[in-house]
């Protein structure tokens, strides 16, 4: 799914694994996945490329300021999607941010550790 929900979840229960900053993710791993079927989807939100989960959040993890600290501003047809799973959760607008800033932590994390392993 599209949603920045679901990069999260992976992030979360995925497996560390692949050189380079990639996560290993199994069969019993996607299988497990939590997908929400959403009836108010229009397909042009879902219709694009889809760029670097930074872009999409609109968090800037190069700025200087800490991910933490920073104002989430997610593409319009992005936030628009997520509000759609972030209101079936009851996500506050503060818990809303709290998961662009959770899921753009940890990917730089992850990918900021595969730079860091020297390689042969």
């Amino acid at each position: 799914m599209n949603t920045t929900l679901y990069p999260l979840l992976l992030e979360l229960n995925s497996r560390v694994g692949l050189g380079g900053g990639l996560l290993d993710l199994t069969v019993y791993e996607y299988v497990s996945s939590i997908v929400m079927f959403l009836r108010e989807v229009k397909l042009s939100s879902i219709d694009r490329p889809i760029q670097d989960i930074f872009k999409e959040c609109g968090i800037d993890p190069e700025s200087g300021v800490p991910i933490a600290e920073q104002e989430p501003n997610p593409l319009p047809d992005r936030k628009a999607l997520d509000d759609i799973v972030f209101d079936a959760l009851g996500l506050t607008e503060e818990e809303r941010k709290e998961v662009y800033r959770a899921v753009c932590q940890l990917v730089w994390e992850r990918t900021n550790k595969a730079k860091s392993v020297a390689r042969n």
